[in-house]
């Protein structure tokens, strides 16, 4: 599931990901759309992620994610220009106001990339099944499935210093305080 709040347009998001349900009513030509409209998005929540967390982690970390998805987004566009000349697409946007100052929130959003990728890559899977540009569109697939793989990594280190945190929160409540005074 995807949280709509990070949008600025909820009511668009909402819309693309219904669509992207069931991809076999559409044609080709709109799933591709809408999967260039969808990585779009995801790469705007990479930016947002760059640009909320502190300096040294968010600019070495999501600089890298950034680059890699604009590079997959220019492919993609690349792609849809040589397999359907004319093709239209939206600008999704991510809310301006949404911003990472939690561990929580890193998390929250790392979840929500996490979604959007695996939308994308079942749709590319799908279309690089029954497409003669199979090959060409299953390269875009791996590299939306390496995206997974790395995000997923990224969340489970979240996720364990957010445990730790809590866990450390837990001993100062039960030992009354850091220095261990009731």
């Amino acid at each position: 599931m995807v949280d709509l709040d990070l949008f600025s347009e909820p009511d668009e998001v909402e819309e693309l990901l219904r669509q992207l349900e069931d991809v076999s009513r559409l044609s080709p030509q709109e799933v591709f759309s809408y999967l260039i409209e969808l990585s779009e998005a995801t790469l705007s929540l990479y930016i947002v992620m760059r640009d909320s967390l502190p300096r040294s982690y968010g600019r070495v970390k999501f600089s890298r994610f950034v680059e890699k998805k604009r590079k997959q987004v220019e492919n993609m566009r690349h792609i849809a220009r040589e397999l359907y000349p004319g093709l239209k697409t939206k600008e999704v946007k991510f809310s301006k106001r949404f911003k990472v100052e939690t561990v929580g929130d890193y998390i929250k959003v790392l979840r929500n990339a996490i979604n959007l990728e695996s939308i994308s890559l079942r749709a590319f899977r799908y279309l690089s099944e029954s497409s003669s540009e199979g090959m060409l569109l299953s390269d875009l697939a791996d590299e939306i499935e390496g995206n997974i793989s790395e995000l997923k990594k990224e969340l489970e280190k979240a996720e364990s210093f957010e445990r730790k945190a809590r866990f450390s929160e837990f001993v100062k409540e039960l030992v009354g305080g850091e220095d261990g005074r009731g």
